[in-house]
């Protein structure tokens, strides 16, 4: 179990660098070679760009080289092929000069890499600030057996690239051989790790000695369409078709229809609305299988060859892929949790993902970070359960603990914002039917030549003209449903817990997440309250750690309750700012504390 202490800030800059002419802080080994401890990065790399880049330009050239002999520029013809050579020789020139530039090693402390041409870079790691080491494969890459490796410390991304080292091309020997010792926290005695294999002191850890965890069942690739997204590609591709339509002024829909002899716009429009019973749900058909076939493919990509392993030294490794391969490896006492991830969709037919809550997995944004810290494809929630279980590696699993309910006062919070959004929309379908009825045929006019200029045959502007007045606040009656139904299902997502060693918080309807967080990695508690909140007793209690998003928040929590949760979770932290209550008052709750 990690200390507090683990998860402080370290003194000092977590990578130092230096550029040009300034000398370095510790002394930087001359870089003529190898045999100085300096390693450099795999020539393939440049061989390997220069293939790829001729597959795609070559043929480019030939295609303008046969078009400008047919249109007679014969002597303009003789232009694209040697210009596309000659650009190819002057690229990989560069490329080697780039990588005679970059040179690497590690030794018993530190990570360093001195880099570039005219404007000279080195740049170091202190080992012990070494979180993750992301090995990744691109196809075009791996067909040399190259990889690049990325050392990331942990630190705050966006500060330009300080946080992190990437080698871009070692061999996939390299590449492994820096992952292990990287993540070693046994430092090897002398040497750098490159091809020299057993010179740095390091032992080779046999793969029969890996604890799985999980591996790729292709029956899982069935949740991989369980998601609001499915629709939304669909949907995405049509209004791209649309877009490209409108932009060329109609013109590529009617030379279509002149092309394929299709009938007018009139008539298809005249057709579609007559038979909208018909029309309507093969729309929805085609969007969905659309969707299925773009996602099933994307998750055969991304997850292909998946497996999730813990090697003996506690360090996880993730490996999947089948374009681009990719290797994460965490190290084990930086795993401070897990996250099981259930959107609704996906919950809805019973599966669920896993995530990490980890120190080093900053990528620069939310979005990326999240990406990063994924650890299992869509599965059945009871595997990703079980595995959740493994990764926190204790007898009784976190995710398995019974959650306390939040106040009633969070459900009629929720309740009124369901309230204000009903509101509204009453008062928008008021407001809609009241212009439908005042509508004269000249505005019905205008809006269908506007949404010509779209839609190759208006759709949307017959449909609304042909609604009634109460079809307005039919869909404002639906809208109000669905508003308390979401609301209900968001309070009935929210839960707080404790396990012997994980604090657990639990939120989310349309995105549900269920959170483990080690206690020891909380270094921090933030207390919220609006206005809203305090009139009903209510508090936001966000745990702040150095790990994962950085905050994990329990919603709507009652004051005291919350606070006992927080006392009890990381006692003395919070105790300062506490003041014990006698008789009933605040303890009536919670049974703890209350802020002063």
């Amino acid at each position: 179990m990690t200390s507090h202490d683990d998860h402080r800030a370290e003194e000092g800059p977590p990578v130092e660098s230096v550029h040009g002419a300034a000398a370095p802080q510790h002394p930087v080994p001359p870089v003529e070679g190898a045999e100085d401890g300096w390693e450099g990065l795999s020539p393939l790399s440049v061989w390997a760009s220069a293939v790829i880049a001729s597959l795609f330009l070559v043929p480019a050239a030939v295609v303008g080289t046969i078009v400008l002999v047919v249109v007679g520029l014969s002597w303009w013809a003789l232009a694209p092929l040697p210009a596309t050579l000659a650009f190819v020789g002057v690229m990989t020139y560069l490329d080697m000069v780039r990588l005679r530039a970059v040179r690497y090693q590690v030794t018993a402390e530190r990570m360093e890499m001195r880099s570039g041409v005219i404007a000279k870079a080195y740049r170091s790691i202190p080992r012990e600030r070494v979180r993750t080491v992301d090995v990744a494969a691109p196809l075009h890459t791996r067909i040399f057996g190259l990889c690049s490796v990325t050392v990331g410390t942990g630190e705050s991304a966006g500060s330009g690239g300080g946080d992190q080292l990437k080698l871009e091309y070692v061999t996939a020997e390299q590449g492994e051989r820096l992952r292990r010792e990287l993540l070693r926290r046994t430092a090897p005695s002398t040497g750098s790790v490159g091809a020299g294999g057993s010179e740095n002191g390091s032992e080779e850890v046999p793969d029969d000695e890996e604890t799985e965890l999980a591996r790729l069942n292709p029956r899982w690739f069935a949740y991989a369409p369980a998601t609001s997204a499915t629709f939304g590609i669909g949907l995405g591709v049509i209004a791209a078709l649309l877009g490209i339509n409108a932009q060329s002024g109609g013109h590529g829909w009617r030379w279509i229809s002149e092309q394929a002899n299709l009938p007018s716009a009139e008539e298809m429009s005249g057709f579609v609305m007559g038979q909208l019973l018909l029309v309507v749900p093969g729309l929805l058909l085609a969007l969905l299988v659309s969707g299925v076939a773009v996602l099933l493919l994307v998750a055969v990509e991304t997850w292909w060859d998946y497996r999730l392993v813990r090697e003996p030294d506690g360090t996880v490794r993730l490996r999947r892929g089948l374009l681009t391969s990719v290797s994460l490896s965490v190290e084990g006492r930086r795993l401070n949790g897990v996250v099981l991830h259930e959107p609704f969709v996906l919950r809805s037919v019973g599966g669920a993902s896993v995530r990490a809550v980890a120190t080093g997995l900053s990528a620069g944004d939310a979005e990326k970070t999240e990406a990063k810290s994924r650890l299992s494809p869509a599965m059945p929630g009871k595997r990703a359960r079980e595995l959740g279980a493994d990764l926190m590696n204790e007898p009784t699993s976190a995710l398995d603990v019974p959650l306390a309910r939040h106040p009633r006062a969070a459900l009629r919070r929720r309740f009124t914002r369901a309230a204000v959004c009903s509101l509204v929309g009453v008062a928008l379908a008021g407001g809609l039917a009241w212009l439908h009825q005042v509508a004269t045929q000249a505005w019905w006019d205008a809006l269908r030549s506007a949404e010509e200029q779209f839609i190759p045959f208006p759709l949307a502007t017959p449909t609304v003209e042909a609604t009634p007045g109460w079809g307005w606040f039919a869909a404002a009656l639906l809208f109000a449903v669905a508003a308390f139904w979401f609301a209900l299902g968001s309070y009935r997502g929210l839960g707080h817990g404790l396990h012997p060693r994980y604090l657990v918080v639990r939120k989310g309807m349309a995105s549900r997440d269920t959170v483990t967080l080690e206690r020891a990695a909380v270094i921090g508690w933030r207390i919220t309250r609006s206005p809203f909140q305090r009139r009903l007793g209510l508090a936001d209690v966000a745990a702040t750690t150095a790990s994962g998003e950085g905050m994990y928040t329990a919603l709507d929590v009652g004051l005291g309750q919350g606070l006992g949760w927080a006392d009890e979770a990381v006692p003395k932290l919070l105790a300062p700012f506490l003041v014990r209550t006698g008789g009933d008052g605040e303890r009536s709750e919670s049974g703890t504390s209350v802020l002063p």
